[in-house]
């Protein structure tokens, strides 16, 4: 009867575990990363593509 317990209770460790390693690993960095492109996007329609060029010397 104890294994059973023992094994139960793993169980649920990891069905607490398993979504916070998600959201952690996959679901967060991604949802950053999106953030961070939206950002970039926005600012480069106000601004040339690429470095400005140098003047020739």
């Amino acid at each position: 009867m104890g294994s059973e317990l023992w094994q139960f209770a793993a169980l649920l460790l990891f069905f607490a575990v398993a979504p916070f390693l998600w959201l952690r690993i996959v679901y967060l960095p991604g949802r950053t990363l999106e953030r961070w492109e939206d950002r970039r996007a926005k600012a480069g329609r106000a601004y040339p593509a690429g470095p400005p060029e140098e003047p020739d010397a």
